[in-house]
C-alpha cells in the first residue's frame, strides 16, 4: 500500500493541466469594436488584433470583406504575427450585381497572394450567405477558381453559407471545401451548454453527409452576450462564456473540423443587441477562463 509521504511526493510533480485554445481561428469585422458607426480598422489596430489572436492561441483570422483595405492590412498583420488568413470577398446583393466588384477584388487577392505567399491564406471565399441561387453562387466560385488556377494561385476557393442552406443544397460545397456558419443560439432549442454538441453532433454530421470527402470549416460559431432570448437560448455574458468553453472542448474532440470563433469584438453598428454582442476579446480572460482544460 502506498504510504502518504510517497503519495505526496508523486503529487508534487503532477503539473496542472494547461488551458488550450482548440478553435482554429477567429472571425473578424473590418470595423473596430464598440463604435456605433462602421469605422475602418487602422493598420495598427489590425496589428493588435492579429497579435491578440496569436497570443490567445488562434491560428487564423477570418476576413469577410475587402473594404477598408482589409485584405492588405489583415494580411500584413497576420504575416507579422505568424498566423493565417481566411480571405472573403463580400457580396451585398446578387452575384450578377456584384460581378465587377468580385472581379476587381479577385485581382486584389492575386496581388496579396504574390506579396504574402501561398502559405498565408487558408482559403478564399466568394460571398457570405449570399441571397442568390446556389447555381449562380457556384458558377462564380468556379469561374474565380478557374481563373486563379490559370495564373498560378493555388489557394482553395469556395463560398460560405449557413449550414442549413448547405445541407439542403449540397451544390454549395461543390468547390474546394465546405464553409458553413453555425450558431446554436439561432437554433432556439439549445442552451449555451449545448453549443458544442450542436456543432459537432448535429451540424457536422449533416455537412459530412452533404459534402462527402470535403474539408469542413465552421466559419462562424459563437453566442451573444446581450439582447433578446430565443427559445431556451439565453443571451448573457455568462452564457457566452459557457458556449465558448463548450465549443472549445468539442473542437478538441474532432481535429478534422476547423472552427472559427465568432467574433473578435462587439460590433455595435449592427442591427440589434444579439448581433452586436458576439465579441470575445475584452470580455474574458480567454486562456485563464474560457479556454480552460476540458
Amino acid at each position: 500500500m502506498m504510504n502518504c509521504k510517497l503519495l505526496f511526493a508523486i503529487s508534487a510533480f503532477v503539473l496542472p493541466a494547461l488551458a488550450i485554445n482548440n478553435f482554429f481561428g477567429v472571425s473578424t469585422s473590418n470595423s473596430i469594436g464598440g463604435t456605433s458607426s462602421y469605422t475602418c480598422r487602422t493598420q495598427a489596430q489590425w496589428n493588435t488584433l492579429a497579435n491578440n489572436a496569436k497570443n490567445a492561441g488562434f491560428k487564423s483570422i477570418r476576413v469577410t470583406g475587402f473594404d477598408c483595405d482589409a485584405l492588405e492590412r489583415s494580411s500584413a498583420a497576420a504575416a507579422a504575427a505568424g498566423i493565417q488568413v481566411m480571405a472573403g470577398i463580400y457580396v451585398a446583393g446578387s452575384i450578377a450585381s456584384a460581378i465587377t466588384q468580385i472581379n476587381n477584388e479577385v485581382q486584389l487577392f492575386r496581388t496579396a497572394y504574390a506579396k504574402y505567399g501561398a502559405g498565408r491564406y487558408v482559403g478564399l471565399t466568394i460571398g457570405n450567405e449570399v441571397n442568390d441561387s446556389a447555381g449562380n453562387i457556384m458558377a462564380k466560385v468556379y469561374d474565380v477558381r478557374g481563373y486563379l488556377r490559370s495564373v498560378g494561385v493555388t489557394t482553395p476557393v469556395s463560398t460560405v453559407h449557413t449550414w442549413v442552406a448547405i445541407r439542403n443544397d449540397p451544390a454549395l460545397c461543390g468547390a474546394d471545401f465546405a464553409g458553413a456558419n453555425a450558431h446554436a443560439f439561432y437554433d432556439g432549442g439549445r442552451t449555451s451548454g449545448q453549443a458544442g454538441d450542436f456543432v459537432f453532433k448535429t451540424v457536422v454530421p449533416a455537412l459530412k453527409a452533404a459534402c462527402p470527402g470535403k474539408k469542413i470549416y465552421i466559419t462562424e460559431s459563437g453566442w451573444p452576450s446581450r439582447g433578446g432570448n430565443l427559445g431556451v437560448a439565453v443571451a448573457s455574458l455568462n452564457d457566452e462564456r459557457n458556449a465558448l468553453l463548450n465549443l472549445n472542448c468539442a473542437c478538441r474532440d474532432d481535429r478534422s473540423i476547423s472552427v472559427y470563433a465568432f467574433e473578435y469584438d462587439d460590433q455595435n453598428w449592427k442591427g440589434n443587441d444579439n448581433e452586436r454582442s458576439f465579441g470575445i476579446f475584452g470580455k474574458f480572460n480567454l486562456l485563464g477562463d474560457v479556454f480552460a482544460p476540458c
